[in-house]
């Protein structure tokens, strides 16, 4: 068993594809996000850019900033969770690595480790982990 084995990365074992789509969506979700924020950066700029008094610039401000509609507030929270639901649902790939189950035995024996210390370590909340000089995991502490 090599190193390589115990690390899996998933979106390299999708089809191009699926992580084409994925990654335009990711992209299209981003550019939604910014375009949200818009208003408040087009403000913001003029701020910057303005060289008038502080009351004509408050004044310019409480006429530009429009609150959200009621109405535009109710499509994006019905709309957030089903297009949720709706990504969950796609039909998944299943990729080669997941159909390996690695147990403790399998990491003790990789790392030269006592299997009960290492399953013992598993439960806990903090482990201390010794290296070698190389690098090498040689010992496991539950312990504080």
């Amino acid at each position: 068993m090599s190193m390589e084995t115990l690390i899996i990365n998933k979106r390299r074992e999708l089809p191009k594809t699926k992580r084409l789509i994925w990654d335009v969506a990711t992209i299209l979700l981003w550019l939604g996000f910014i375009y949200l924020w818009r208003p408040v950066l087009h403000v913001f700029y003029r701020i910057i850019t303005s060289e008038v008094p502080a009351e004509e610039i408050a004044d310019w401000i409480f006429e530009n900033i429009h609150s959200v509609t009621f109405e535009h507030a109710i499509v994006v929270l019905i709309a957030t969770p089903v297009i949720l639901f709706i990504l969950s649902r796609l039909n998944r790939h299943q990729a080669p690595s997941e159909h390996l189950i690695y147990h403790s035995s399998d990491y003790s024996n990789y790392f030269n480790l006592d299997n009960a210390q290492l399953q013992q370590c598993a439960n806990s909340q903090l482990v201390t982990v010794y290296f070698d000089e190389h690098g090498h995991i040689i010992s496991l502490d539950d312990k504080i």
